[in-house]
């Protein structure tokens, strides 16, 4: 944790007439008056908010989640890797795979979309006009005006007007679920009703949809196929307690190095819901706890503060999962107490 004491500080703030701060996080700071009556934990709990708003403010929860999501996507690799194990254990070849995948593939969709900014933590009017502007974006398009040029001249999304809407095609896990639901019940050319996610209201309209081929999405298919034939966690532990013993502490590490030894990766689309997964995360954090982006420095002090005395339910939820994220917080950002401080 990269917490350190203030002597330096102190000492060069006794020289001054203001008091020195009680608790610095980054290039926010806090008096003692401000940490009046804070329990060590609660201190803690507020430096990681603090830490955590500015994250928001700067539009860097991604990098902050980098090494979270980069776990995750290690785990399910060795997902992966127990369903190839067993698999290969049972003779079961790529033909009954493909012949399983072609009943139910994946798709791949190509969408256009206008967005109407209206995230859920908004208030009741603003969702209402957000609501509104798409229902006359959709009269519009009723009347025959076309996608694109809608979408350039209305949609709130960044780059819209360049892109004219257009999004890079997507699979599942690319978009949010609703989004995603939305748009593959679209045949190509037809426009959605509007559509609310946690960004907005969305119109869709789907310019392509094509198979994803069975090369690329076999691991699903695979991991399906494997689970239904016997547990292929414990076909993996098995195979590790021959590889390198039980209770070896590298036994993950093997388990890596051999999906890398047989060419397994974690396909495309499922690195991106994990990446999504994390936002999601992220998104509800900030909603919950009132921190936007573009924050100063002063305004996310006021801001943690009212998040630590937030009594709502959901506030202390959001609060708790933070502090189990704390790892992430304290290497990103350097949080500093004055002597006598937590």
């Amino acid at each position: 944790m990269r917490k350190t004491m203030l002597p330096a500080v102190l000492l060069a703030w006794a020289c001054g007439d203001a008091a020195p701060p009680a608790l610095e996080v980054g290039p926010v700071t806090f008096s003692q008056d401000d940490l009046l009556g804070l329990s060590d934990a609660r201190r803690e709990t507020l430096a990681q908010l603090t830490a955590f708003a500015l994250s928001v403010a700067d539009s860097s929860t991604a990098a902050l989640g980098a090494p979270l999501v980069a776990r995750w996507s290690q785990d399910r690799l060795l997902e992966i890797l127990a369903a190839d194990m067993t698999l290969e254990k049972n003779d079961v070849g790529d033909d009954v795979l493909e012949a399983r995948y072609l009943t139910d593939p994946e798709w791949k969709l190509t969408v256009r979309h206008i967005l109407f900014f209206s995230e859920r933590w908004r208030s009741a009017e603003h969702r209402a006009e957000a609501k509104a502007k798409a229902g006359r974006a959709m009269e519009l398009l009723n009347a025959g005006a076309d996608f694109a040029e809608t979408a350039a001249l209305l949609s709130e999304e960044p780059g819209a007007e360049g892109r004219q809407g257009l999004l890079a095609p997507g699979r599942e896990g690319s978009w949010v679920p609703k989004f995603w639901a939305a748009a593959l019940a679209l045949q190509p050319g037809q426009i959605s009703p509007a559509t609310e996610t946690q960004y907005g209201y969305h119109i869709l309209r789907l310019d392509d949809r094509r198979v994803v081929p069975f090369t690329e999405g076999r691991s699903a298919i695979a991991r399906e196929v494997a689970d239904r034939i016997e547990d292929a966690r414990a076909v993996l532990e098995r195979w590790l307690d021959q590889a390198v013993g039980v209770g070896s502490p590298d036994r993950r590490g093997e388990a890596l190095a051999e999906a890398e030894r047989r060419g397994l990766h974690v396909p495309e689309g499922e690195q991106a819901e994990l990446a999504r997964a994390w936002e999601a995360i992220t998104y509800r954090w900030a909603s919950t706890l009132g921190f936007t982006y573009g924050l100063t420095a002063a305004q996310i002090g006021a801001a943690s503060l009212a998040a630590l005395a937030n009594s709502a339910q959901n506030a202390g939820i959001a609060r708790t999962e933070l502090g189990e994220h704390a790892e992430l917080l304290n290497a990103r950002y350097s949080i500093a107490y004055a002597a006598g401080g937590s």
